[in-house]
């Protein structure tokens, strides 16, 4: 990420956050400008021909409809996306062009140049948007999966083929097909050649999906489940979000790929160059997490975090009335509210603090820090814990659960720094522990147990706590 492009993004950042917020913003980009970096290299014709081999033997080839919206597409943009499908080394796949360009000759000419049987070329009367725009390139899909595509990304030669071998081996596995699988991505510049911004996933977290649409791209589906959920005209901006959040609803699985398929091109005003150029969809996003909220029965407020595009889930109320499947919900300590650093909070099962060190204000990889996501383990200065679990907490602690509203405890979000907690963020008094308590030992031992009794656990890092030692 260059300097230009820094500055320009966090100019806008700045005025949405204030200096402060904006002067953070700056500063993180430019430490982690490493982990921004891209580890994807082009494949050779060794390569390719290896591909080709491996798909060839594929034990199962279900064909993959590719639905690609168009409008008024960049016409060098629009054949290397033809032709990063058309070139892929798992053959058996079909490409629907849905276009509602104003200039209908222009991507027609592309598409009749390639001679390919496998393109179907739909032509729209009108541009109704991207929902209704994509639901018409479902309506020709005869496809076993659907893959959404859109109209200038890149896809990676070997896209479907690992797509297909994470199929097979999540049927070996879990004795049926996944319904939705997702993949690595990352950025291109316009050419095609150069990569940034690698965006490496978890593996499948609903709550962290309440969060941010991680999943994005590269996204296949079952068709049957795609073709019944279909898109709605009324999220336009989010709605892929809200495909996936009714998937969710609806008890899809969900499988991950761990490596790059998708090529997130950029051009002078898109949505991977430019946040600021669909803050309307952001928009989108909270209302279909709102709704989402209301589907579940969920009692929650959706608000927009400083950087576009993620969100903060907020429940009200009692969190354990409305999540009985949660043991436990944890913030993060802090070596000063507003200047330190982080010093605990969500840890991996062995008790590596996972973003431990990184400075108050910033956000770490991909805005992770900030977002709320399942926790293997978390710390019990900053928990609270559900009511059935009292005995448990007693058993590992030598003392009894109480709560208490932590004066240290401030707010994440910018326009509510220093605000107290609300009744139901409440925390575990670790005042009350022992002055030689082994923290890291008990908060395993209690997020073990928690594990164990069929419990799960939700990182917030909204909550906050400072750590005296």
């Amino acid at each position: 990420m260059d300097i230009v492009s820094v500055a320009s993004r966090s100019l806008g950042f700045m005025k949405r956050n204030g200096i402060r917020a904006g002067i953070n913003e700056i500063s993180e980009s430019f430490s982690i400008r490493k982990l921004r970096g891209s580890d994807y290299v082009l494949p050779s014709e060794h390569d390719i021909e290896v591909f080709k081999k491996l798909a060839a033997n594929l034990s199962i080839r279900p064909l993959i409809s590719v639905v690609v919206p168009a409008y008024n597409t960049d016409p060098f943009g629009f054949e290397g996306m033809l032709d990063s499908v058309l070139t892929q080394a798992y053959d058996n796949l079909e490409i629907i062009i849905a276009d509602a360009s104003d200039d209908k000759a222009v991507l027609r000419a592309i598409c009749d140049s390639k001679s390919d049987s496998r393109i179907k070329y739909r032509e729209l009367s009108d541009n109704k948007g991207i929902s209704d725009n994509t639901n018409a390139a479902l309506d020709d899909a005869e496809g076993d999966y659907i893959a959404l595509l859109d109209h200038d990304d890149l896809l990676t030669p070997d896209a479907f083929l690992r797509i297909i071998e994470n199929i097979i081996s999540f049927k070996k596995r879990c004795k049926k097909e996944p319904d939705v699988i997702y993949s690595d991505e990352d950025k291109t510049g316009w050419d095609g050649k150069s990569f940034t911004e690698r965006n490496s996933k978890p593996d499948f977290d609903p709550e962290l999906l309440l969060n941010n649409n991680y999943i994005c791209h590269l996204c296949v589906m079952k068709a049957e489940l795609l073709k019944k959920l279909r898109f709605r005209s009324e999220y336009d901006g989010a709605q892929d979000f809200d495909l996936l959040l009714r998937a969710v609803r609806e008890g899809a699985t969900f499988s991950h790929v761990p490596q790059i398929l998708y090529h997130w091109r950029t051009s002078p005003g898109s949505s991977a160059s430019n946040t600021e150029a669909k803050l309307y969809a952001y928009e989108a996003g909270v209302k279909a997490l709102t709704d989402h909220a209301g589907a579940l029965g969920l009692k929650a407020d959706v608000y927009n975090l400083r950087n576009v595009g993620y969100y903060e889930f907020r429940y009200s109320g009692d969190i354990f009335e409305q999540r009985k499947d949660l043991g436990a919900v944890g913030g993060r300590i802090v070596s000063e509210p507003r200047r330190g650093k982080i010093t605990g909070g969500i840890m991996d099962a062995d008790g590596k603090v996972l973003y431990e060190g990184l400075p108050v204000g910033y956000t770490g990889y991909f805005h992770r820090a900030v977002c709320q996501q399942s926790a293997p383990a978390l710390d019990i200065r900053c928990i609270k814990l559900n009511p059935e679990l009292e005995e448990e907490f007693y058993k590992i602690t030598g003392v009894k659960y109480s709560e208490h509203r932590t004066p240290g405890m401030v707010s994440m979000r910018p326009h509510e720094n220093g605000r107290p907690p609300q009744e139901g963020e409440k925390i575990f008094d670790a005042q009350t522990l022992p002055e030689d308590a082994d923290i890291k030992k008990m908060s395993l031992e209690l997020s073990r147990r928690i594990r164990e009794l069929g419990y799960g656990m939700l990182y917030y890092p909204s909550w906050q706590v400072r750590s005296y030692e």
